[in-house]
């Protein structure tokens, strides 16, 4: 297999890894029911739609069927319905019905018939409702709480479809009045309670299999069918829906083959002829949608050791060279101690690499090389893209043409760090449209680049001469370069489309393209938040410290110092991923994906630092004391000092000023020394108390007075990872 085929597909295995508990990207339950019926089913229609939104976490859409024009009426939801959820190839629908159910009135046709009473009235025919369910682009399970429910069972050809019934198609079901004859929906209730109860999942399989025990009460036998038109596709499995990102995290903080009770399978597989992309694309279905339902993770061991090789064989050319060039200045030159930790963490790898072909060893041998090799790799790996912002444009340019084998943040690193440093870069303003409901003024506006929504942050530049005006258009053009590149999803930035410059007024805005479905009210400052979403839960303070702060390593590494590290340049999103209206709950708020903005004072850090002076305490207590009025040169450590400022508000849930015991928000202290103490003084005692010991150890690591200068970047890095990022980490 050729390595640009192993590259995609272990790409996609991986992207859909941490779908594999739950498999769905959204979930989406449609529950039907007549709006008026003989046999009211109206109060379990309620609890299973409270136990799919509660304890799974599914869209829910309950639709009353009408008594007039019923069939048009419901074709026409169910289409709507369709288009709208059933669209996207990793979506799951569920369509439950609960009423009467029976043949049709010549007793001929074998089609089911939806009716609202037990003679007479509406009615509704399976037959034309049946097509166009059956047309989603995803997979399907129907739920049926009806008579005759079996009579529903056709074929499809695409996708998979599960069908599980009260009955098959010649036989009544109880409407569940009686407490010994419980209905089918509320014996799916109660299954499904218990599955949500361990958190755990289950297949609509072995859901009838749980329904065809005694225990369960049911005096009709279930009916199940599987609609798809190959025998090997994945079963349907309902689990707890969380956000990927969520899924990502779970996924990556217990890999399965840690765990003691997993069971690997260690499989080579053998084509008859070369790959081409017909064979790749049914590959891939194979190892991910179609892969058993009992599979919970697949990984190709051949990539894990060739992308290793590779991340050891360019910190061997590029970090530890045997022959220094001459011609290299010597502040340019790699450090001794950078060539040393290299060699170091090279030869660790190496050695876990340098296993004899005829090497016999049993399974778990296998799991631990192949968990140490990914570990030792990971190290190599996270200390070179720390080394970055310490290497100069030509070995850059050297890194960036080696086989680095899809290490795709490796390789954008690169490239954003050749943006900081080469002399050249584009420049000119794009148009935009700007929403006009938003006030000209404010520093955050809405506006449209074509088909994208995009939310644009003004700063203003000085005007005192032409040069000043140069320098600030070309800032603004090389930060617009970087937010422009590639970058991996760590940095926290939202995809940079360029800058606007206004004629008005002396302002440059950084345009940012917004995730779809955000509008001009679904995005907010963290500052504005921050103790107004009231009983913000500890785990979701932790999550989105520690994203913030592995933000700014990721920043920090390629040499790029934000210089504005607070609250008010933190934006939240609106939660995409959940239906709540009450703006005063954390749902509402996407806490877990926040982004950094105010890039305008941010520089790379060998340039010139900007010694703007400003006596004003309100701006300066989130600063580091060496930046109160006439500032000093802008150094690492002062970034780190105001991300430990902003991790204190966090840990808290208060703003900054509301912290002054004294009420006048820190007004009157003029000795930054002076609240640096009382900052460490709260940090020990109050914020201990509100987030912990872990978490208070961390924000005290970031304000406490220590010597940076003597250490590398890469050591700097390290150290705020071990002590910062890693104890918030692992408070989640």
């Amino acid at each position: 297999m050729s390595s640009s085929h192993e590259t995609i597909i272990s790409n996609e295995i991986s992207r859909y890894n941490p779908r594999r508990s739950q498999r769905y990207s959204t979930v989406h339950v449609l529950l039907i029911r007549w709006k008026d019926d003989d046999i009211g089913v109206a109060d379990e229609v309620k609890q299973l739609a409270q136990l799919f939104r509660d304890k799974f976490n599914f869209f829910v859409w309950p639709y009353q069927i009408p008594t007039e024009n019923s069939q048009v009426e419901l074709y026409l939801h169910i289409a709507q319905f369709i288009q709208r959820c059933g669209s996207e190839n990793d979506n799951l629908i569920i369509l439950h019905y609960s009423g009467h159910g029976g043949r049709t009135a010549d007793l001929m046709n074998s089609e089911c018939v939806w009716s609202a009473k037990i003679s007479g009235g509406p009615t509704v025919d399976w037959a034309i409702i049946q097509p166009g369910i059956l047309g989603a682009g995803c997979d399907v399970a129907i739920l049926l709480d009806c008579c005759f429910a079996g009579q529903a069972v056709r074929s499809r050809f695409q996708h998979n479809v599960e069908f599980l019934a009260a009955t098959d198609k010649d036989q009544f079901t109880p409407t569940g009045n009686l407490a010994n004859r419980p209905s089918f929906t509320k014996v799916l209730i109660e299954l499904l309670d218990l599955v949500a109860a361990e958190s755990s999942n289950i297949t609509i399989l072995e859901l009838h299999r749980q329904m065809l025990r005694k225990e369960a009460g049911l005096v009709k036998q279930p009916f199940y069918a599987s609609l798809s038109r190959s025998s090997s596709v994945a079963g349907i499995r309902l689990a707890r829906w969380e956000p990927l990102d969520a899924t990502v995290v779970k996924a990556v903080s217990s890999t399965p083959s840690d765990r003691e009770d997993s069971v690997s399978l260690y499989l080579r597989l053998s084509l008859f002829q070369p790959m081409d992309m017909e064979q790749r694309e049914a590959l891939i279905r194979w190892l991910t949608r179609d892969s058993p339902s009992d599979i919970e993770h697949i990984q190709i061991l051949q990539r894990t050791i060739s992308e290793a090789q590779a991340v050891g064989q360019v910190s061997s050319e590029i970090l530890c060279p045997k022959i220094v060039a001459p011609n290299v200045p010597p502040q340019l030159r790699i450090s001794d101690d950078t060539r040393e930790e290299a060699k170091r963490l090279t030869r660790s790898l190496t050695h876990v690499l340098s296993i004899p072909e005829t090497y016999q060893f049993a399974d778990l041998d296998v799991r631990q090389i192949i968990k140490s090799i990914s570990e030792r790799s990971d190290q190599l790996l996270a200390f070179m893209n720390d080394c970055i912002a310490g290497l100069n444009e030509e070995s850059l340019d050297t890194f960036r043409n080696q086989d680095l084998y899809g290490t795709f943040e490796l390789e954008s690193r690169i490239a954003m760090r050749l943006t900081l440093v080469q002399d050249e870069v584009m420049k000119g303003a794009i148009k935009l449209y700007l929403d006009n409901t938003t006030l000209t003024d404010q520093r955050l506006r809405i506006g449209r680049k074509e088909e994208d929504s995009v939310l644009v942050e003004y700063w203003e530049y000085e005007t005192m001469g032409n040069e000043d005006v140069s320098k600030s258009r070309d800032q603004a053009a090389r930060i617009s370069a970087l937010l422009i590149e590639d970058k991996a999803k760590a940095f926290r930035i939202l995809p940079g489309l360029g800058y606007v410059e206004e004629t008005i007024r002396p302002r440059i805005g950084f345009v940012y393209r917004l995730p779809s479905g955000i509008s001009t009210d679904d995005y907010w400052t963290l500052s504005e938040l921050i103790g107004t979403v009231k009983a913000l839960p500890l785990e979701v303070r932790f999550q989105l410290a520690s994203t913030i702060c592995d933000a700014i390593l990721h920043l920090h590494s390629i040499g790029w110092f934000h210089k504005a590290i607070k609250s008010e340049n933190i934006i939240i999103l609106r939660n995409l991923h959940n239906t709540l209206r009450e703006a005063s709950s954390h749902k509402f708020y996407d806490f877990d994906n926040p982004y950094v903005i105010g890039f305008d004072c941010s520089r790379p850090s060998q340039t010139e630092s900007r010694l703007t002076v400003d006596f004003s305490v309100k701006n300066n207590i989130y600063r580091h004391p060496e930046r109160w009025g006439t500032p000093k040169p802008f150094e690492r450590k002062h970034d780190i000092y105001a991300l430990g400022i902003l991790l204190l508000e966090i840990g808290c849930w208060r703003p900054l000023p509301s912290m002054d015991g004294s009420r006048k928000g820190f007004e009157s202290v003029k000795k930054p020394e002076r609240l640096r103490d009382t900052l460490l003084e709260i940090v020990r005692t109050k914020l201990a108390h509100s987030a912990g010991s872990k978490y208070c150890e961390a924000v005290a690591f970031c304000l406490e007075e220590r010597e940076w200068t003597t250490e590398e970047p890469w050591q700097t890095q390290r150290r705020v990872r071990q002590k910062v990022w890693q104890p918030l980490k692992m408070s989640i």
